[in-house]
């Protein structure tokens, strides 16, 4: 009988732990459910906050009134491309527009276009490869000196592709002035009276993924590009009464590009109207859409062979395209 009850006894023990361990199990399932719930819960709020910003733009900043209304906006290369879409879409907004540019006859055809939102427009006629003088800035500072500029958006550059040591040095030189030194001494003229604006004011300057995926066959250009992009992102750190805004994306469809669309190209239009909302946003760097975004970050995660790898193909690419449009000058030419 003894021997009954205590093998009753340890059944019982038994079950008591089995009990106390099902419980436990109850509880951290419950735990861990409520955790997953609550990071569920937390993406859900940030995507609907981000719904909610794309289909409300009167939740972002709203920028003329940001940056004041009737102020002008200078746009550099402003007569093609991207450049050409900055002031269709900065005129949208009801900012007046100038333009900085060497062809006088395709800027006046920009400004009669521009001049059908309302707004005032002027340009400046300049070849940023000679710029390489104080006296050349002073010169277009000088015919912008009287507008209230709130913008600056420092777009004009070129492109020249190829081995290095096979580069005229001309060649060199230009994408040194025309892209690294005009969006220096660009900003360089206007920064005080930007920031001497009772309202804010910004900066954008078109720099280029190439800035973070440099690759032999464009060196001198991926090198300005980097040179504009942190030299924006630096002064962004400390700049309190103006907005400055970093772009750098992959492929877009213009001249330069030989108009060629790859699979991650985009438009002009979706790349600038993507750059006005992330200055809305008050965002200092942009990656011009998602798709250059997520590329360019999944290619920075990657190991080293597999980067240059694909750094080399992305070259190799740019610079097909580049020879393609020499040899369809060289024939328009003949």
């Amino acid at each position: 009988m003894e021997l009954v009850k205590r093998g009753f006894q340890f059944l019982v023990s038994i079950h008591s732990k089995l009990i106390h361990k099902y419980y436990q199990h109850i509880y951290r399932k419950r735990k861990l459910k409520t955790f997953l719930m609550g990071v569920g819960c937390l993406y859900l709020l940030r995507r609907f906050s981000q719904l909610g910003m794309a289909l409300t733009p009167s939740i972002r900043r709203n920028l003329i009134g940001r940056y004041g209304e009737e102020s002008w906006a200078i746009v550099t290369g402003g007569s093609d491309g991207i450049g050409k879409e900055f002031c269709i879409q900065l005129a949208k907004q009801k900012f007046n527009i100038a333009l900085v540019g060497r062809n006088q006859k395709k800027m006046d055809q920009v400004c009669l276009e521009l001049q059908s939102f309302g707004v005032q427009t002027k340009f400046i006629v300049a070849d940023f490869n000679d710029g390489y003088t104080e006296e050349f800035y002073n010169k277009i500072y000088q015919q912008v000196e009287y507008l209230d500029i709130s913008l600056l958006v420092n777009n004009v550059g070129v492109r020249e592709a190829g081995q290095f040591e096979q580069q005229r040095m001309e060649d060199s030189f230009m994408m040194l002035r025309v892209n690294a030194l005009s969006t220096l001494m660009m900003t360089r003229v206007l920064i005080n009276k930007l920031q001497n604006r009772n309202k804010k004011s910004a900066v954008i300057t078109i720099s280029s993924g190439q800035a973070y995926l440099p690759n032999p066959f464009l060196s001198v250009y991926s090198g300005t590009k980097a040179f504009t992009n942190y030299f924006t992102q630096s002064l962004a750190l400390t700049s309190k009464n103006i907005d400055f805004l970093s772009v750098t994306p992959l492929s877009v469809n213009t001249d330069m590009m030989n108009n060629k669309k790859e699979s991650y190209t985009i438009e002009t239009k979706e790349l600038v109207q993507n750059v006005i909302n992330d200055l809305r946003e008050g965002k200092t760097h942009s990656f011009g859409c998602y798709k250059h975004k997520r590329i360019i970050n999944h290619l920075l995660w990657r190991n080293q062979k597999y980067r240059n790898n694909a750094k080399i193909k992305m070259g190799v690419d740019l610079r097909n395209i580049h020879q393609q449009q020499n040899r369809l000058e060289e024939e328009q030419q003949k």
